[in-house]
């Protein structure tokens, strides 16, 4: 092999080894968007659609979309996989970072941001708690706390996902597991009284007399003192919502030099506020438990945890990347200075993310009295009014643990 020869193989290398996005992912989120989801999996049907470095972000593309088409089954399917997916490539591969200190972060596998790890898992909660498997969504409750305190930090913050947790170990019937999550998302909470009410009848049921004269306590400070109902007749509609869609994350870049440049993924996004969620019962209003998590501020958090490792990752590239133009232009000043240019243009960070996600994930639990109970839930935001009546079946119910729990889905659409 001649030696002009081997200098453009290095110059040619970095491209190959930069893996972008397939455009059938970007296809599907389209469709998504646009609220063709049928569309959006027949896109996705044949996962042979997107690059191997591209396998994550298939998985949890499609297992979102199938669980907003109301395919449980399915969903679970697919984000099962992305958990083994995790739980295979969650590590450091040699193999890969050699790739990206030549090109850059798109060339490795796309495993995801600490919050994405996470959101696998709730997600899988809602569809075995849509599907009466509650067992499977305690087990999948684990794995998030698992994931929580592995990562900490933004993920504390993440009210919906603990609530969640605590509903799968309470419907699951390990009732003390949920009184234990449920303390903790009170203390998390901007005002925790909000579940001073359910936290009392969850420490009279356990036995906890001391918890439960502290909250009855509370509650007759605050006039909102009621009796707990012990006749194992109350139903609690539990009203997962979706709104928007999660910011995209771009590439940010900091020249050093006339040809040398740092790039760092960032997310870019309005301020948003959270819709309003207004629950009525036979048209009276409820005062019903509500949480909220605004996804876009925790996986720009998620993605701050990581700001250490990127600026060194991209410092060593930086690095890496000159002694190999040094090297080139030893040989050949031409081919140095191409080399050079190209490693400035392939200098962009790693965009990719779990795009088909909602900006802001919200619960509301509403307590039904009988089947008669007509719920009504109406959305409030982006200038949108969705209402959705709910009927308590007597036929779906949790364990044999009071309250029994209905599952519903709403998604308010919004825009990116």
């Amino acid at each position: 092999m001649s030696r002009r020869l081997s200098v453009w193989l290095i110059v040619l290398l970095p491209i190959t080894l930069t893996a972008c996005s397939t455009s059938a992912l970007y296809q599907a989120r389209s469709q998504f968007y646009s609220g063709d989801s049928s569309a959006a999996l027949t896109t996705l049907a044949d996962s042979g659609v997107v690059s191997s470095s591209d396998r994550l972000l298939y998985l949890l593309e499609k297992g979102l979309i199938l669980h907003e088409s109301g395919d449980f089954e399915g969903s679970v399917r697919e984000l099962l996989a992305a958990v083994d997916y995790l739980d295979k490539y969650d590590y450091v591969s040699l193999g890969d970072e050699g790739k990206t200190l030549l090109a850059n972060d798109w060339a490795k596998r796309y495993t995801g941001e600490y919050s994405e790890r996470l959101w696998v898992h709730s997600y899988l909660m809602m569809n075995f708690l849509a599907l009466g498997k509650y067992d499977s969504a305690a087990v999948e409750a684990r794995r998030a706390l698992e994931r929580i305190d592995m990562h900490g930090g933004a993920l504390e913050k993440d009210h919906f996902t603990r609530s969640l947790i605590g509903l799968s170990f309470e419907a699951a019937g390990q009732l003390n597991d949920a009184y234990i999550e449920y303390r903790k998302l009170a203390k998390q909470l901007p005002d925790g009284s909000s579940l001073d009410g359910m936290l009392y009848r969850f420490a009279s049921r356990l036995g906890f007399e001391s918890d439960a004269r502290e909250y009855k306590n509370q509650l007759r400070a605050a006039g909102q003192f009621v009796a707990l109902q012990s006749d194992g007749t109350e139903y609690e509609a539990i009203v997962f919502v979706s709104n928007g869609f999660i910011p995209r994350k771009y590439s940010d870049s900091l020249l050093t030099d006339y040809d040398v440049r740092l790039s760092f993924p960032r997310y870019y996004f309005a301020p948003s506020t959270p819709p309003a969620v207004d629950a009525l019962i036979n048209g009276e209003s409820c005062k019903c438990v509500s949480v909220t998590s605004d996804l876009g501020h925790l996986v720009s958090a998620s993605l701050a945890q990581r700001a250490a490792k990127l600026t060194a990752k991209a410092v060593a590239r930086v690095v890496v990347k000159n002694a190999v133009a040094e090297a080139v232009e030893d040989k050949d000043e031409i081919a140095g200075g191409l080399v050079r240019l190209l490693f400035y243009a392939l200098e962009e960070a790693d965009t990719r993310s779990w795009l088909s996600l909602p900006r802001h994930l919200s619960m509301v639990r509403v307590p039904i009295a009988s089947n008669d109970t007509k719920v009504t839930i109406a959305m409030k935001g982006s200038g949108e009014v969705q209402v959705m009546p709910l009927i308590g079946d007597s036929k779906k119910e949790g364990r044999s643990q009071s309250p029994r729990l209905l599952f519903y889905r709403l998604r308010q659409s919004g825009k990116l």
